[in-house]
């Protein structure tokens, strides 16, 4: 029977050579075809040796291959223009996020995008738009410094729209924040509650507000660009019919009344509010990695990526999948990780998911406030 001190003298075996075939491997410039070829034949090579223990021995070896891979990406600095752009939003971004700036906000005065940038930017000046879209223009175009823009919804998930917009502009995740969610129905003074034939909300509100509105008969939900912005079309109607599903500071703005409140599914309703802008900008304390991710249609290509966060210790808060349109069953992975660039094995990680990911998307690496 193996004594403690058995074990222990083949620990220290391992690591002198674990530390040696880092030491060999390291600079090993093989094109990708040919790495993976020679990891083929090296886990086929395991296998065959390790008998009755090949499970064990295959994972072993699959990430002792991962780790030098990983290892030889820190060591090549400046070898891609990933890292190069990463490093340098990194050294020529202030070290202090900015209070103020001209802010692109969708929607009205009153909607909770308008309160997240005021959480963001104490004393900046905000420019209205229309679309989720608009703000994206209005900051690739340079016309406004910075723009916010809702994300994900702690019980109604995350606002596509906008992932496909990170995805489809050139703009970056730089700072982050959450706001507590309440949901009232807002009416023009007088009208009750079996007056109501239309309401309108954001189409987010409307899912927030679904177990609510579940109840209602002979009621027509209309889905439209804001909050604030159904609250406004309420006000400015003659039809004493329409409702509107806004945030209670819209009462006062719009002068309606609030026939119901807290109509939210769940107390704990909290959106994610991320700010864009049209470069990459990491500033002091960023601790949040986002990530948009295609893997090959291959089995253990998801394995494969969580696999190279857990030998990292990097701690992944979100991993969604979605449909990618157009496609026989395809998916892309919203991810977001706990991590930063200053972390030394970050960015050889971020190399290596680009060199093995059918797509892959840096959003940003920020700091949620």
């Amino acid at each position: 029977m193996a004594t403690n001190n058995n074990i222990s003298n083949i620990d220290d075996q391992m690591l002198e050579l674990f530390l040696q075939r880092l030491s060999l491997s390291a600079g090993n410039n093989d094109s990708p075809l040919e790495t993976k070829a020679h990891k083929r034949q090296v886990l086929k090579s395991v296998c065959e040796k390790a008998g009755d223990m090949e499970r064990y021995a295959y994972r072993f070896f699959e990430n002792l291959l991962e780790l030098s891979d990983i290892r030889d990406c820190e060591l090549s600095s400046g070898s891609s223009e990933l890292r190069q752009g990463l490093e340098n939003a990194l050294n020529n971004t202030a070290r202090v996020f900015p209070q103020s700036g001209i802010i692109a906000c969708q929607g009205v005065e009153g909607g909770n995008s308008q309160a997240a940038c005021d959480q963001l930017f104490p004393r900046g000046h905000l420019m209205y738009v229309k679309t989720f879209d608009a703000v994206f223009s209005a900051v690739e175009s340079g016309l406004c410094q910075y723009g916010v823009v809702p994300i994900e919804n702690s019980n109604n998930g995350s606002v596509r729209a906008v992932y496909d917009l990170l995805q489809k502009n050139n703009c970056y995740i730089v700072r982050s924040t959450r706001l507590c969610i309440r949901h009232q129905l807002l009416v023009k003074p007088g009208t009750k509650l079996e007056d109501i034939t239309d309401i309108y909300s954001h189409e987010q509100a409307l899912g927030q507000c679904s177990q609510y509105l579940s109840k209602l008969n002979g009621v027509t939900l209309h889905p439209c660009a804001n909050t604030a912005v159904a609250a406004q079309m309420v006000a400015e109607s003659d039809n004493r019919h329409m409702a509107a599903i806004c945030a209670p500071v819209c009462a006062d703005l719009y002068k309606l009344d609030a026939l119901v409140s807290d109509i939210q599914n769940n107390d704990n309703n909290y959106t994610r509010f991320i700010c864009i802008s049209k470069r990459p900008e990491i500033y002091a304390g960023s601790n949040k990695l986002s990530l948009v991710l295609a893997l090959d249609n291959k089995p253990g290509a998801l394995h494969d990526t969580l696999s190279l966060f857990s030998n990292l210790g990097i701690n992944m808060t979100k991993l969604e999948s979605c449909p990618i349109s157009g496609t026989n069953f395809e998916f892309i992975f919203l991810v977001d990780l706990d991590a930063s660039i200053e972390d030394p094995c970050v960015i050889p990680m971020l190399e290596q998911l680009q060199r093995t990911c059918r797509n892959f998307h840096f959003l940003g690496n920020y700091s949620e406030v």
